[in-house]
């Protein structure tokens, strides 16, 4: 819950935060293929070196974790824009659903690739992949949403999360 006070746009730190989050993630989801056979030489070899893919994928996750945290203590000590309607109380719902979907999401697909890569837990590493696809369905939901909210209703949204007033 983040503090009383609201402003016209986010805080620097919230859109680095966001856009850092978001590119991570996409690249993430882009080098992701292959990441089942690595955890198996890795679970079945624990000194097998992955290659580059491999370990970039695991690092970027760790650092995608620790930038969550950092973004949901941004996000309950600074002001935030109000919510803007988005014509309808289903669709508003559906925002507000989709925002706290993304923020677990976000924290909980990494944490399971860890788990799965650290612990062992092979299991844990399908229920990261179906964790990260439902994470990207939203995130595409998530963006389409603010292409909408620019386009067709012309509000401020978009340009709220790019620093713009």
């Amino acid at each position: 819950m983040s503090t009383t006070t609201r402003t016209k746009t986010y805080s620097m730190p919230q859109i680095v935060l966001h856009w850092a989050i978001a590119i991570l993630i996409v690249a993430n989801y882009i080098v992701s293929d292959g990441m089942g056979h690595q955890l198996d030489e890795h679970l079945e070899n624990a000194g097998f070196q992955t290659n580059w893919v491999g370990t970039f994928h695991v690092y970027v996750g760790l650092t995608v974790i620790g930038l969550v945290l950092v973004r949901l203590i941004v996000r309950v000590v600074s002001p935030v824009p109000e919510v803007v309607s988005a014509g309808h109380p289903l669709l508003d719902k559906a925002q507000k659903l989709a925002h706290g979907l993304l923020y677990l999401l976000m924290l909980l697909v990494p944490v399971f690739g860890a788990m799965a890569w650290y612990l062992g837990m092979e299991f844990m590493g399908d229920v990261h992949v179906i964790a990260m696809n439902t994470m990207m369905i939203i995130a595409l939901l998530h963006a389409l949403a603010a292409l909408y909210h620019h386009h067709v209703l012309k509000d401020r949204v978009l340009m709220r999360m790019l620093g713009r007033d």
